[in-house]
């Protein structure tokens, strides 16, 4: 990490420290470099704002913190320079509410928290998964994603009752709460299905990961009546970025896993196994070649993944030709993405139709693989 973004953390952090926030929330909410920004206007006001734009209000808040210090006479603290900026100077609050933070906290967790498990909720999975998709796009970090769903539980409800349903599925969350690490997600995603976010995580861990919780739950029964009665679970799991680039599909890919592991049940499985391919996103975009041989040639992308593209073009382009292609960066102003390209494929389905031609790329880098994810996600959009 750089100096200066230590440096942009640091400073946040103290002026967080100062404004009242706690040492253990902005441990576990406060990132680094410019999405401290970001994160620090999330915890005082819950809206949320790019990097680049938290970093300028960022700047202009503590500019007119001391502003209002200078004709005050005193100091009025962070948080009523947030509130006076974003009410009077950036309008984006209309009727604040001012509540004890405390009260805030409890409030939100009771609206992110399952009741019957206490677990995670729906709403709180699918904000969790979109900012570990955000931490891949800034920092190249991985993140492993397992669905997991109680096997035969309807039998169990028929056969014990609803009540003991309940119970089973606060144990099945007591196992899996217990058996996760601190910093995953746990979540109950509805009905008999849990969700586990793990950050930090490839497809061989994420496997690893699916078969310890799996034994963990077959290895606690539950107690109906003084009666232990046996309880197991299938698991599916995905890996991004090689399994989806974007969250929807995440959960898609981790939910083909889980229904190829329910066949058999009290099984887990991981759909970088189940496929090999690279997975493929469709796109609008439009490509030009770079190289000397066909500079300038247009091509129209049908779908994208980090393996290669599919295209069509007007010419035709032979295959094991090495090529250069250009595609416009992942937003205004961003610098176009250059990429080396093997020619695979040479299709035409008619005569004087267009050519289809099937590109695989070469020394795809960390940094051109996150460009593509963003890439993506601006054309298709990535939330849930």
């Amino acid at each position: 990490m750089s100096e200066q973004r230590v440096c942009q953390s640091f400073e946040v952090r103290e002026q967080l420290l100062q404004a009242g926030l706690s040492e253990g929330t902005l441990n576990s909410e406060l990132g680094q470099g410019e999405q401290a920004f970001a994160d620090a206007l999330y915890l005082l006001t819950r809206m949320r704002f790019d990097d680049s734009e938290s970093r300028c209000y960022w700047s202009e808040i503590i500019s007119h913190k001391e502003g209002l210090a200078l004709a005050l006479g005193r100091d009025v603290g962070l948080r009523v320079a947030v509130c006076d900026y974003f009410m009077n100077l950036h309008p984006r609050m209309r009727e604040p509410v001012i509540v004890e933070v405390q009260v805030l906290l409890q409030k939100e967790r009771g609206a992110l928290v399952d009741e019957l498990t206490g677990l995670y909720n729906r709403r709180y999975f699918n904000d969790a998964i979109q900012r570990e998709v955000e931490r891949f796009k800034r920092f190249g970090q991985r993140f492993s994603l397992l669905m997991v769903d109680v096997d035969h539980f309807k039998r169990f409800n028929d056969t014990y009752g609803h009540l003991a349903g309940d119970d089973a599925l606060q144990s099945v969350a007591g196992v899996l709460r217990d058996t996760a690490r601190t910093f995953d997600h746990v979540v109950r995603y509805g009905g008999e299905e849990f969700a586990l976010i793990l950050p930090h995580t490839d497809a061989e861990q994420a496997r690893a990961a699916a078969e310890r919780l799996r034994q963990a739950v077959e290895r606690k029964p539950v107690q109906v009546q003084g009666t232990a009665v046996p309880l197991t679970v299938s698991l599916g799991t995905a890996t991004f970025p090689e399994d989806a680039i974007n969250a929807r599909d995440m959960v898609g890919r981790a939910d083909e896993a889980l229904y190829e592991a329910k066949i058999t049940r009290n099984r887990a499985c991981s759909y970088t196994e189940k496929s090999r391919q690279f997975p493929r996103a469709p796109l609008g975009l439009t490509m030009l070649f770079a190289s000397p041989a066909h500079h300038g040639l247009a091509l129209r992308v049908r779908n994208i993944s980090f393996g290669g593209m599919l295209c069509q073009s007007s010419e035709a382009v032979l295959p094991g030709t090495r090529v250069e292609v250009v595609l416009a960066g992942d937003h205004p102003g961003a610098p176009a993405l250059r990429l080396v390209c093997l020619v695979v494929r040479l299709e035409r389905e008619s005569e004087g139709g267009p050519y289809e031609i099937a590109l695989s790329f070469e020394g795809l880098g960390e940094d051109l693989r996150r460009a593509l994810v963003r890439l993506v996600e601006l054309e298709q959009g990535g939330g849930l």
